[in-house]
């Protein structure tokens, strides 16, 4: 099938990407959970992400020295956690599991564990909110695939990384999967993401091809109107991240922005009603 798509790809001039590969509608995804209220890759935080009305829960994807695959945005434990500074691919689970990972956001959430991420695909599950998964270090992209397809969410979830051959894995391994690329550059500047419109136009579009896969996952702001509607011409869908501000989340849907990751899934909720009754 892969296959097929590369040469139908071909034939097309370029401007087909990925027939096998769904895409899924995430308005609304929940960065590290609601992570503006709940310590974040937290069981608590996607129950809170859940209630707010997000309808993907972000988590991030690191492997224990003894196989586990767990939530943390960081390598180390140091900056989320109470109990010991931890380097998670050299630990232990069991080590892991001592550590406190709610308090330092707040004393409510003491005791908040490091959770897995078969935990996370359990409490998901039987929900309306879509798994999204960032990988943060390679060679775990089977594992990963394994988990989600074990319980039976390999069609609702997407998988990201800012890694590219992480990205190309996934698509080698499983044709099937909704894979996207997460970038972003530093465009120090008022003014930059639009005059920079037409060179990250051609760059993402070459990099969609290569990667195989037709979902970008951008940081806001390098974002102009001019560059969505070149990707979307190229049949690329455009998601970004992380955006708490309302007038700004209001400016990328009317952009054509297709997902937004936010800690605030709350107020992405209100403002997703509100330009829906604009339209």
């Amino acid at each position: 099938m892969r296959c097929f798509s590369f040469l139908l790809f071909l034939c097309l001039g370029g401007n087909c990407f990925c027939a096998d590969m769904p895409v899924l509608s995430l308005a609304n995804v929940a960065h590290r959970g609601a992570s503006f209220v709940a310590p974040e890759n937290t069981l608590s935080s996607y129950r809170a992400a859940v209630e707010a009305g997000a309808n993907g829960a972000e988590c991030d994807v690191y492997k224990t020295a003894d196989n586990v695959l767990v939530l943390s945005h960081d390598k180390s434990t140091a900056r989320t956690t109470i109990g010991g500074n931890l380097d998670i691919t050299k630990s232990n689970f069991e080590d892991l599991q001592k550590l406190d990972a709610g308090s330092k956001k707040n004393k409510k959430f003491a005791g908040e564990k490091i959770p897995t991420l078969d935990q996370y695909l359990k409490l998901l599950k039987n929900t309306d909110c879509h798994p999204v998964i960032e990988i943060k270090m390679e060679q775990i992209e089977q594992l990963v695939l394994d988990a989600v397809r074990d319980n039976g969410l390999l069609d609702k979830s997407v998988i990201i990384s800012f890694s590219e051959k992480t990205v190309k894995e996934l698509r080698r391994l499983d044709g099937g999967v909704c894979a996207a690329w997460l970038y972003g550059e530093n465009l120090a500047g008022k003014g930059n993401a639009e005059k920079n419109a037409d060179r990250l136009a051609e760059f993402l579009t070459k990099k969609s091809k290569e990667l195989d896969t037709n979902i970008l996952d951008l940081q806001h702001n390098i974002l102009s109107k001019n560059l969505i509607d070149k990707l979307k011409k190229s049949n690329i869908h455009v998601w970004c991240w992380t955006v708490n501000d309302a007038k700004r989340m209001k400016e990328l849907l009317d952009w054509g922005v297709e997902s937004i990751t936010t800690d605030r899934p709350e107020l992405l909720s209100e403002v997703l009603k509100e330009h829906k009754k604009e339209k």
